[in-house]
């Protein structure tokens, strides 16, 4: 398929280039040879750096942008009716939807296919870290920029990582050799409808491995019961129960990281330390510790690899610390991403001044409570507006209904303030010296961190 993809469809447009995990994309697209154009409906950060390393963007969408291409590829948030999809389908000019063009990719002779609810893109991004300590120049795709390192790496090696999302069924459409998943949660049921029909979907995923195929399943109650007992192919567990094949001991939480002791059937391969923060990244290390060990990764190389990872960006990343706020940066958006991400926040002993930006309208309107419960964990809170991303707003639903589930619920040191400069300069006002401002979101939030950052470097703070 690789000849198929590369020689008959040299030039690719991707609509949606700067979504998440498109951007990662054009990269693997051009490093394989084909010239790759995009367009995406605003300016942004990835914009900017495609349009810095060559590629042809352009911001709004146009039918005329498609002539003379051979592929169209579009994300799943963008819609029937886009111009550039519409032209492409009256021109005859092929399109295939991002996670068809994944799962061509994923033919490779070995692919690591990391799926979850949470942590997959940490996961992923750990074990290509240890395959690429290993010698096997692995190749990557996944949802984020690691270390420095661009969410695309062309190695050359027969492995490949991909990170597997379930969104709209896309891990459907790959082919895993060895598949690993962290965790199973409600999530994306504006799609599923349910989270039974998600826990099929995981299931119908693992399927998908050949009869010789592995899976890795985070253990601990993280996957569903119904999921663990229709599988129909080796499988092996990690966590911190007993009865995991690959067993979590002697945890030691630090400030900034952590160590434990990695055990497989009762015996201990030795000792791995990290220095990204949290149990979350403790269990998501094993994870990839478990599934690096299916392709006889020697433990030591394991060890050297996680002890030297730093995190993904927007993964609790340090930002900086200004007048004795610090200030860090977190991707999470889901209630269970806030419970672990505060809960590591707290462990700093800092007072912890949480902004939360909820993302999508659906998932405010039906998580709002379950929002209110895990953000009380923080000392102060401050709401930004919700972030549309594929959605249109739903009449009722904004950020107000978990600011008011808070306050229904005894809370009273919450904020909800959609004006970004008036968020900001909250911020400034109502911090102090010892300060951690949590940053949590999938939106733009990640932008408050910087501005913050500048604020207070600026001495508008004191």
């Amino acid at each position: 398929m690789m000849k198929t993809l590369f020689d008959q469809y040299r030039r690719v447009h991707l609509v949606g280039i700067g979504g998440a995990g498109m951007e990662g994309l054009a990269r693997l697209l051009a490093a394989k040879g084909c010239v790759v154009s995009g367009s995406d409906q605003a300016d942004s950060p990835s914009v900017a750096l495609l349009r810095q390393e060559g590629f042809a963007v352009s911001v709004g969408h146009d039918g005329q942008l498609v002539q003379g291409v051979d592929l169209v590829v579009y994300s799943a948030a963008v819609p029937a009716d886009n111009p550039e999809r519409q032209a492409a389908a009256h021109e005859g000019i092929p399109t295939a939807i991002r996670a068809e063009v994944l799962g061509e990719l994923s033919r490779a002779p070995l692919t690591l296919a990391v799926a979850g609810t949470h942590g997959k893109t940490t996961t992923a991004s750990m074990a290509a870290a240890i395959l690429r300590r290993a010698g096997l120049d692995p190749q990557v795709l996944i949802g984020g920029w690691i270390n420095g390192r661009p969410q695309a790496e062309v190695g050359s090696g027969e492995v490949f990582v991909v990170e597997a999302d379930e969104f709209a069924g896309g891990f459907l459409h790959l082919y895993p050799s060895l598949a690993l998943v962290t965790s199973i949660d409600a999530e994306h049921l504006d799609y599923y409808g349910s989270l039974e029909a998600l826990e099929r979907a995981f299931g119908q995923f693992l399927a998908r491995l050949p009869f010789c195929g592995c899976s890795v399943l985070a253990g601990d109650g993280l996957v569903g019961e119904r999921v663990l007992a229709d599988l129909q192919r080796p499988h092996q567990t990690y966590g911190m129960a007993d009865d995991n094949d690959y067993r979590i001991a002697e945890l030691e939480e630090r400030a900034w990281g952590s160590r434990f002791a990695l055990c497989f059937d009762g015996q201990k391969l030795g000792e791995i330390e990290l220095q990204v923060h949290g149990v979350h990244n403790v269990r998501n290390a094993a994870g990839a510790a478990a599934l690096t060990c299916a392709l006889q990764v020697e433990f030591a190389v394991i060890a050297d690899a996680l002890e030297q990872f730093g995190g993904a960006d927007r993964r609790f990343q340090r930002k900086g610390e200004f007048a004795g706020v610090l200030v860090v940066d977190d991707y999470a958006h889901h209630p269970a991403e806030l419970a672990v991400t505060l809960a590591a926040a707290r462990q700093s002993g800092r007072r912890v001044v949480a902004v939360f930006q909820p993302h999508l309208y659906s998932r405010t309107r039906d998580l709002a409570g379950a929002f209110a419960r895990e953000l009380a964990a923080a000392d102060y809170v401050v709401l930004a507006a919700v972030y549309a991303a594929r959605e249109a707003p739903l009449p009722g639903v904004d950020s107000e209904l978990i600011e008011g589930a808070m306050r229904a619920n005894g809370y009273k040191t919450v904020a909800y303030l959609p004006d970004r400069e008036q968020l900001v300069a909250h911020l400034v006002d109502i911090c102090r010296r010892g300060d951690l401002v949590l940053v949590m979101g999938a939106g733009d939030i990640g932008e408050v961190a910087g501005e913050l950052i500048a604020a207070l470097a600026a001495g508008e703070y004191s």
